[in-house]
């Protein structure tokens, strides 16, 4: 009845703590993976990251969590609406949970937003499918917590169908306990007694015997299979430790490429400032050969006017020029009124001589007139011509330098469209050079934060991993009592059947 009692209490207890303790390793699960969404939403606060890319990035990190021996348990995230909004399932990601129902029909999701509402967090009981038999419905117990800001609400969970098995062996471990004390009391009860009930005493004996071999058998199973998942979990560790140092080696590599991308970035802004100054130029340049062609213009209409006032120069020696012919004729009217007065003086004789000498002065006069005016009219003629050359060769100069002028002013401005041309192109492409290394930058932040958060959950694992080791090893030791105590249980049959043996050798 004793016996009883204790492995009673024993069970209550080591369920009691075992489901406890449990409780809390999901809490801290769910504890540390509600650390990640709020770090995601202080860099949205400082403006580190977009309301969209945080979600996305936190949603991403949780997703990848995993923990337990095998690495099988998982984290899951649904709205209160509610929606899933990130599974192991991919195919429940998206899906209208309102109408989902487990096994036995119960809508575990919208009882969770009710929880989730009422109180913030808590626990909740259904039926899930089993993590090895598919086919397979057991009960599962999970824990929510509920983030107002975002409307996100995280979940994990255990398979209670694992506690009872690792609380099963609890009890088996405390059954073996009693069933020694039990075998000591019996056989101190069976020196008194020993005479009386040798034959079945004997029988007991190697039946406690046997059992105590199966016990010895299954603790040395047990502490193999210790051994091996200690191994594992040393493995396991080693592993993640190795994995820690790669996804810091990425870090810094994805953090040197967005210092690269920077740099790109910069060199990429300072040939853009170039581009423009060119541009810039170019610009002026045009302004000024459109200012050059104003001016050509001018020069082009001060020559035509020039050459307008020449001719009319010209036309004012020929006017001279005509004026002379009328003076020559007034010589040669005077020369012959001249040869006519000398003939009358002649003809008067004495009375007429100083008349005659008149006549021979004016006919002098007429003479040097008439010189003078021939020579000015041959001045003038030369002038004339002299004009006229220079009419003509200044007009044929003008017209050729006002062509070449007007072709090369030509080709200035289309040359200088050209390069405004090109370096609207090298303009345009170093924008689009310059956003695509910007989107590259961006990138690599978010990369970086990405991996930074992987670091966390690994960590995280990191952590329950070495618990998990410990549990190994509390169990080992364990196991290596069980068989010290069973083969002293071993020992103790021994000496009894020498004992009673010997006790019936002498007397008989």
């Amino acid at each position: 009845m004793f016996s009883t009692l204790f492995i009673y209490s024993s069970y209550t207890n080591t369920s009691k703590n075992l489901m406890n303790e449990k409780k809390l390793s999901i809490q801290f699960v769910i504890q540390a993976a509600m650390a990640v969404v709020k770090d995601h939403q202080e860099k949205v606060k400082k403006g580190e990251l977009t309301l969209e890319q945080a979600k996305k990035m936190a949603a991403a990190s949780i997703g990848r969590i995993r923990y337990g021996q095998a690495k099988d348990d998982y984290l899951w995230i649904n709205d209160s609406f509610p929606k899933m909004v990130e599974h192991p399932v991919k195919s429940l990601v998206g899906n209208d949970l309102n109408t989902f129902k487990d096994k036995v029909g119960d809508k575990i999701f919208v009882k969770m937003v009710d929880i989730a509402k009422a109180s913030g967090d808590g626990f909740i009981q259904y039926t899930w499918v089993d993590k090895k038999d598919k086919s397979k419905h057991v009960p599962k117990l999970s824990y929510i917590a509920y983030d107002k800001d975002w409307d996100w609400i995280l979940g994990t969970g255990i398979y209670i169908e694992d506690v009872k098995a690792t609380i099963n062996k609890a009890l088996i471990e405390d059954i073996t306990k009693v069933i020694i004390a039990m075998i000591i009391i019996i056989l101190a009860i069976s020196f008194v007694v020993k005479k009386n009930i040798r034959g079945p005493l004997l029988s007991i004996a190697e039946k406690l015997f046997k059992t105590s071999e199966y016990v010895s058998n299954g603790a040395n199973k047990s502490l193999d299979n210790c051994n091996l998942l200690s191994a594992a979990s040393q493995n396991q560790a080693s592993s993640l430790q190795q994995t820690v140092s790669s996804v810091e080696e990425i870090n810094a590599m994805i953090q040197r490429n967005s210092a690269s991308a920077q740099a790109s970035k910069d060199t990429s802004l300072k040939s853009q400032n170039s581009a423009n100054k060119g541009k810039g130029s170019v610009d002026e340049m045009l302004v000024t050969i459109e200012d050059i062609t104003k001016n050509n213009e001018k020069v082009i209409s001060r020559m035509k006017l020039t050459n307008s006032e020449v001719s009319e120069i010209l036309n004012i020696i020929k006017n001279i020029n005509e004026k002379t012919k009328v003076i020559n004729d007034i010589v040669f009217q005077t020369k012959l009124l001249s040869f006519n007065a000398s003939v009358e003086a002649a003809r008067a004789g004495e009375s007429g001589k100083g008349f005659a000498v008149v006549a021979e002065e004016i006919g002098a006069l007429a003479n040097m007139s008439g010189s003078a005016s021939e020579e000015i009219r041959e001045l003038i003629d030369s002038s004339m011509n002299k004009v006229e050359q220079i009419v003509n060769s200044t007009t044929s100069v003008m017209d050729e330098m006002i062509a070449e002028g007007t072709q090369a002013v030509d080709k200035g401005k289309e040359k200088a469209y050209e390069c405004k041309v090109i370096l609207d192109e090298i303009i345009g492409n170093v924008d689009l050079v310059n956003n695509q290394v910007n989107e590259i930058a961006n990138a690599s932040k978010e990369q970086s934060q990405g991996v930074h958060e992987i670091s966390k959950a690994m960590e995280i694992l990191d952590q329950v991993g070495h618990e998990n080791n410990s549990t190994v090893i509390e169990t080992a030791e364990s196991s290596k009592q069980l068989q010290r105590e069973a083969q002293e249980l071993i020992h103790v049959i021994e000496q009894v059947k020498e004992m009673v043996e010997g006790k019936s050798k002498k007397a008989s």
